[in-house]
């Protein structure tokens, strides 16, 4: 990952999508995440309750850990020092005349450079702007919640204003994208990655008429297998597949390890599926296909798609997928180019 950090700046309103993102993000995320938030006491509670990360309240002059996500206890702010720790001052994010999101933003500038990723998931009146730009004018990444997904609108209005940032994403893009940081790529390309594989998700699940289904892709280094894309799961199948490596008996796993389509019309009869039945049950599946696609002729990644019933792909189903997936292909080795 291109980044030593990632700072995050959320008022009240934008806890909720702070939540989200967390909630998002593998227990092994490999760079700190230091948050200026307008906090209550139960924050880093509740926080910890979503997230399988490290939340703590900031403490001065303590390391930053990679995996830990550091939260400005209520009733103060964070100063990031050139060490590479933290300080803290005596007066909350929401002190806006004494514009503590200004900074925390310069002094994320100063310390880290280019090497810092901001995000804007909810912002104060009349502080944050020049903060922004000084991340900005150092060659840091900053992005700021998009109106159709904030639960308030214009919450990044000043500094969208004057230009201070790089992408408008959702909370859910940010996650996804930091999730995909295993790709060696930018964080903006892997946004850019992502919606395209988001899209042919979405044509995927039209073309093989259900509603449930995922994109796997692969981190070579590792062999195993994330989940960057899904529709109609829940947390019980997207922790127990969250991460896997290629040897695994799933059906994504024998898709890119074979590098062809794998399609098992009845799972609890399929012997190697075995110890992933139990979550078939609980989800409420029974048959699954995964469609591989590829970068540079190697498996890059696989379109998984789920029914209720015992399943056997049609002629004309198993046609569209092929379609999905020479545009996988394509997408991706646009993506490595």
């Amino acid at each position: 990952m291109r980044y030593d950090v990632v700072t995050i700046v959320a008022s009240r309103r934008g806890i909720s999508q702070l939540r989200d993102l967390l909630s998002k993000l593998p227990y092994d995320f490999g760079t700190p995440i230091v948050c200026l938030v307008e906090a209550d006491p139960r924050l880093a509670l509740d926080l910890a309750e979503a997230t399988r990360l490290v939340v703590q309240w900031a403490q001065p002059g303590r390391p930053l850990e990679a995996g830990n996500v550091y939260l400005s206890p209520p009733d103060t702010s964070i100063l990031m020092l050139g060490t590479r720790e933290m300080s803290l001052a005596p007066f909350g994010a929401e002190s806006t005349a004494l514009h503590p999101v200004d900074t925390f933003l310069r002094s994320t500038a100063k310390a880290y450079a280019d090497r810092a990723l901001a995000v804007m998931l909810g912002a104060f009146p009349d502080d944050g702007g020049d903060g922004a730009r000084a991340l900005k004018a150092a060659g840091a990444t900053m992005l700021v919640l998009d109106r159709t997904t904030s639960e308030y609108l214009g919450l990044a209005d000043a500094i969208v204003r004057n230009g201070s940032y790089h992408r408008i994403l959702s909370a859910g893009e940010v996650a996804n994208a930091l999730r995909m940081s295993f790709t060696g790529r930018d964080l903006l390309a892997n946004a850019e990655l992502l919606i395209g594989l988001d899209t042919l998700l979405d044509s995927t699940l039209k073309i093989t008429r259900t509603r449930i289904g995922d994109v796997q892709l692969l981190e070579a280094a590792k062999d195993r297998l994330h989940i960057v894309a899904h529709r109609g799961l829940p947390r019980a199948y997207l922790d127990h597949f969250d991460t896997l490596t290629c040897d695994d008996s799933s059906v994504c796993g024998r898709a890119v390890r074979s590098g062809r389509r794998i399609v098992v019309s009845d799972l609890f009869d399929d012997d190697g599926y075995a110890i992933h039945q139990a979550i078939a049950r609980e989800t409420g599946y029974r048959a699954e296909q995964a469609t591989p696609f590829f970068s540079k002729q190697s498996a890059a990644g696989a379109f998984s798609t789920l029914y209720r019933e015992v399943h056997a792909l049609s002629r004309e189903e198993a046609e569209g997928l092929d379609a999905i997936g020479d545009a996988a292909s394509r997408l991706m080795s646009g993506a490595s180019a």
